[in-house]
């Protein structure tokens, strides 16, 4: 007698049609969703994964370094940390229709050091499935093809996503760090100083008031 595959019913369901629906439904959570931090450079848009970002911050006081690349703008204090400060569009010699003044810095660990990227503006956070980013095409954007990491369209958009990680090379890494770490021991030598000051002023003052106070 011939075999035939029989289809059995669970709860008045098929269950070849219940394999199907799990398989779709497991697909579904195996997609993996990726969250990006999109920003502008001049008339473009750029966007980073958002494991490669510290935090975002507004542009406030920068010091300015001398003799350092044009790119660098200088150093900011961030809560007590040093954060050599780049200015993207300069860093990617883009050229741009009208100077904007950067409003984000966009933080980032590089090598165990901290370095804030200098953009137009942060405009948003998009949460996107990773099968929508595509391979960069041949014509872009005027950014090197080597410090992207896909694009995305999406609304008839066109982003640019960087990997922050290859933004500078290793022998820009190392001089930056270099001016991190010595700016730092900088503010500490003159901490160390106003420490050193204040605490003469209070033996002083401790002194002068034995003088004065009567035996």
């Amino acid at each position: 007698m011939e075999e035939k595959d029989d289809i059995f019913t669970k709860g008045g369901k098929v269950e070849g049609q219940i394999d199907l629906q799990n398989t779709r439904k497991n697909r579904r959570e195996e997609e993996k969703i990726i969250q990006l931090i999109v920003f502008l450079l001049g008339d473009e848009e750029f966007g980073t994964d958002i494991s490669q970002v510290r935090e975002i911050i507004r542009v406030g006081s920068i010091t300015p370094l001398p003799d350092s690349p044009d790119f660098i703008i200088g150093i900011a204090n961030v809560r007590g940390e040093i954060a050599v400060v780049i200015d993207f569009k300069k860093r990617f010699s883009l050229q741009v229709k009208k100077e904007i003044e950067e409003k984000h810095i966009i933080m980032t660990e590089l090598d165990n050091n901290l370095f804030g990227l200098a953009v137009d503006e942060v405009v948003e956070v998009l949460r996107v499935p990773e099968t929508n980013i595509k391979m960069t095409p041949e014509i872009v954007t005027r950014i090197d093809r080597a410090y992207i990491s896909g694009v995305l369209t999406t609304k008839n958009r066109l982003i640019v996503l960087l990997d922050l990680k290859k933004v500078l090379s290793k022998e820009e890494l190392a001089k930056l760090s270099e001016i991190r770490i010595r700016q730092r021991e900088d503010i500490e030598e003159r901490k160390e100083r106003v420490e050193e000051k204040e605490a003469e002023a209070v033996e002083m003052k401790a002194k002068k008031e034995k003088v004065e106070t009567p035996a």
